[in-house]
């Protein structure tokens, strides 16, 4: 990835979002919304352990009301990127405002990659308790000690590196995400050096198969089903468009094995005794081609016996490596579907404890086009926010 940090500069300045620091140091003082659709909102620069992150806190969430507990995404940004130019670009913080839950930016420190890139085909950094995946973990934990957190609705997404090192949180801490997001990155397992990790990134070539089934191994006695959102441009030439298929593969094989385990374990029978059925359809049960802005795209979402969606993939095409949606920048497409909500909206279904459980999928799809129909736009259409 090649963007920079003054792309944020570059914007103009009429936007809800346009953010401005103070303080001192990289990672000291606030950055604050110079407009909001809420005044109380606050966008806070921290750091816990040396690691500096983030934090997005929507107007009327107080550390003084514990009882308001608060859905929490964490975002990983892509390379050469920074919390501050991610969060503008991809707008999350106005979904955020909108629907009341905080968002953690950790920060990837140039010491560490000298492109700011998460090390996700590191097992230094992708395995539980170890690396930059237990400072992610520090940075949820320092949250949810300021602030009302629902520790059964916090979940992690990522854009290219970030999107990689998602699939990788979900399977080392399925007990502490509740669902992932990977946004042009790769399945977990994809590749295990550096010299891989541009092989993969070029071609492809993970086995979903041979990747689920780490993923599912990775999680031990804490596997469970692990909710995925893919999302990528078919015409990205940095992360093939091959690689999303995959991640969406693995997620799905990944989430087979531990609803088997999960299942077994209730009944007392071995995993492989489990009829077919009972898991998550490896056939995809809805797959919609449709056109928004500039760009067509496909969707597929793969449900388990009950009907909730554990895996959705969102391929547009002709897009290359950028975040769909969000705003004009590096590596966004303005005119595609908008990622942040849908991802959001994904999300929101689903619980820790209950993949499904959350806000009912239907629902929340009505919801949306009734919110936005009677100005004719679309529910998956960028808000207007120079109002």
């Amino acid at each position: 990835m090649t963007a920079s940090d003054d792309a944020a500069a570059r914007e103009p300045p009429n936007r809800r979002t346009l953010l401005r620091q103070t303080g001192s140091g990289a990672d000291a003082g606030v950055l604050t919304p110079i407009a909001s659709p809420n005044d109380g909102s606050e966008f806070l620069a921290r750091k816990i352990d040396g690691r500096g992150y983030g934090l997005f806190v929507p107007g009327g969430v107080s550390s003084d009301e514990p009882t308001d507990r608060r859905p929490l995404v964490v975002m990983l940004h892509g390379c050469r990127q920074t919390p501050a130019q991610f969060a503008e670009e991809t707008g999350m913080n106005a979904v955020a405002e909108e629907e009341g839950f905080l968002v953690a930016y950790p920060k990837q420190s140039i010491l560490a990659n000298p492109r700011r890139c998460w090390n996700w085909f590191d097992d230094d950094h992708t395995s539980r308790g170890r690396g930059e995946l237990a400072d992610v973990v520090a940075v949820v934990d320092a949250v949810r000690d300021d602030y009302p957190v629902d520790e059964e609705r916090i979940y992690v997404t990522g854009l290219s590196a970030g999107g990689a090192m998602a699939a990788h949180a979900i399977a080392a801490y399925p007990d502490r995400f509740a669902a992932a997001g990977v946004h042009a990155g790769l399945a977990y397992g994809a590749a295990s050096s550096a010299l891989t990790a541009l092989s993969r990134m070029r071609r492809g070539g993970a086995d979903p198969e041979r990747q689920g089934r780490e993923a599912y191994e990775a999680m031990g006695d804490r596997a469970r089903r692990i909710p995925t959102i893919v999302v990528h441009g078919t015409a990205d030439d940095t992360v093939a468009v091959e690689n999303g298929r995959q991640a969406s593969a693995q997620a799905l094989r990944a989430s087979n094995l531990a609803y088997r385990h999960d299942r077994g374990a209730a009944d007392g029978r071995l995993a492989n005794e489990r009829p077919a059925d009972d898991f998550v359809d490896a056939a995809p049960a809805v797959v919609e081609k449709g056109e928004f802005g500039a760009y067509g795209y496909t969707r597929r979402e793969f449900r388990d016996s009950t009907g909730n969606v554990i895996v959705e993939e969102w391929l547009v095409d002709g897009m290359g490596h950028a975040w769909a949606g969000g705003r004009p920048g590096d590596y966004t497409a303005p005119d595609a579907i908008d990622a942040s909500r849908l991802t959001w909206g994904f999300f929101e279904t689903h619980t820790r404890s209950e993949p499904g459980s959350g806000r009912d999928e239907g629902s929340r799809r009505n919801d949306s086009r009734a919110s936005t129909e009677a100005d004719g736009t679309s529910w998956l259409s960028v808000p207007d926010f120079s109002r």
